[in-house]
């Protein structure tokens, strides 16, 4: 009876899984992953390169925002429509990574977007500041 029901509750959860792949697929065939997310791309750019970032498609669900000769990259990965962005910051050749997933953001509103944004911005300038200082202090 247990052996049933685990294996009915797996069906039920992959059955959700594939579901939610499904709609990804759906959804990146209307626009691509950065023109759904642009107003986070647009802002973290504006934040972590003024504007000069650019973005390199590395499949489907996952791009990255860089701009050539900076100390930072921000990955963005897209599945079962949660957004997972991924911060890196080289600061004298040690690297801090402050990843964050936003969960359920197949439809957000500019508004919505905008303050994804800002929270990044806002949690990675506190990272980086530490990370700074306590680099300066064990030099």
């Amino acid at each position: 009876m247990i052996w049933t029901i685990i294996i009915i509750i797996g069906v039920i959860i992959l059955f959700s899984f594939f579901n939610s792949l499904n709609k990804d697929n759906h959804e990146l065939n209307q626009q691509s992953l950065p023109e759904k997310f642009q107003f986070v791309v647009n802002t973290l750019n504006k934040a972590a390169y003024n504007g000069n970032g650019n973005i390199t498609i590395l499949n489907k669900r996952s791009f990255n925002l860089y701009e050539n000769g900076q100390n930072q990259i921000i990955n963005f990965h897209y599945s079962t429509g949660h957004l997972t962005i991924t911060w890196k910051y080289k600061y004298f050749h040690k690297e801090i990574i402050h990843e964050k997933q936003f969960d359920d953001v197949r439809n957000l509103s500019l508004f919505e977007q905008q303050k994804m944004a800002e929270v990044m911005i806002n949690e990675m300038s506190v990272i980086i500041e530490k990370h700074q200082s306590d680099i300066l202090k064990n030099m």
